[in-house]
C-alpha cells in the first residue's frame, strides 16, 4: 500500500470510529477504562473537600454590601467544580477547581478579563481551604504570588480572603476580602 492510500485508510478509520461513537454512543461495548468509576468522583478526601461551596451564593463586602453572585456546580461526574462569578457591575470570572492527579492537591485555574490565577492547595489543620500560586494580570503588570483563604463560618457563610506577596517587603498584603452567603430563594 502506498503512502497516500495508507494515510487515507487511517483518516477513514478515525472518521468511522468518531462517527460510530457519536451515533451509537453508549450502545457500543465499553472498554475496561471507560466503565470504571473515576477516582476523583469518590466520596472521600480530598475529592469532596470543596463540596461545601457547591450551590448558589451571594457575595458581599465585609460591611454587608452585595457585590456579586456566584454559582459553584459539580461537573464531569463530580471531578470538577466549576465556578461562575458575576458582579452587580458587569464583571465576570470563571474558575475550574479539581484535584490534580500529579500532586493530590486541589488546583484552581481562574480566568477573568482582569486576571488569570493558577493556584493549588487544600484543607489545612484549622479547617480553612488554602490555595497558593500565581496571579497574572491581563494588562501586562507583573506576575505575583497569591494566596486564597476560604474560611467556613458557624453561620454557614464563607469568608474569602486573597493576599498577594509584596517582594520588596516580603509581606503578604490583602488584595481582596469578602463573605459568601448561601443564596435564599424568594418565595412568591
Amino acid at each position: 500500500m502506498n503512502k497516500l492510500a495508507r494515510t487515507a485508510s487511517i483518516v477513514i478509520s478515525i472518521f468511522l470510529f468518531l462517527y460510530t461513537t457519536i451515533v451509537f454512543g453508549n450502545s457500543l461495548p465499553k472498554s475496561k477504562i471507560q466503565s470504571q468509576t473515576p477516582v476523583c468522583s469518590e466520596n472521600r478526601s480530598p475529592y469532596r473537600d470543596l463540596d461545601f461551596l457547591v450551590g448558589r451564593w451571594d457575595f458581599f463586602t465585609m460591611d454587608g454590601k452585595k457585590i456579586a453572585d456566584q454559582v459553584y456546580s459539580k461537573k464531569e461526574q463530580g471531578c470538577l467544580i466549576h465556578e461562575d462569578w458575576s458582579t452587580l457591575f458587569g464583571g465576570t470570572g470563571t474558575g475550574m477547581n479539581f484535584v490534580d492527579p500529579a500532586t493530590g492537591k486541589w488546583r484552581q485555574v481562574w480566568m477573568s478579563p482582569r486576571y488569570h490565577i493558577d493556584y493549588s492547595g487544600g484543607l489545612v489543620e484549622n479547617g480553612d481551604f488554602v490555595l497558593e500560586g500565581r496571579i497574572y494580570p491581563n494588562n501586562g503588570e507583573p506576575v505575583s504570588a497569591i494566596r486564597g483563604v476560604y474560611s467556613r463560618q458557624a453561620d454557614g457563610s464563607v469568608v474569602k480572603e486573597f493576599l498577594t506577596f509584596d517582594e520588596s517587603t516580603k509581606i503578604w498584603k490583602r488584595f481582596f476580602i469578602g463573605v459568601a452567603r448561601r443564596h435564599l430563594e424568594k418565595e412568591e
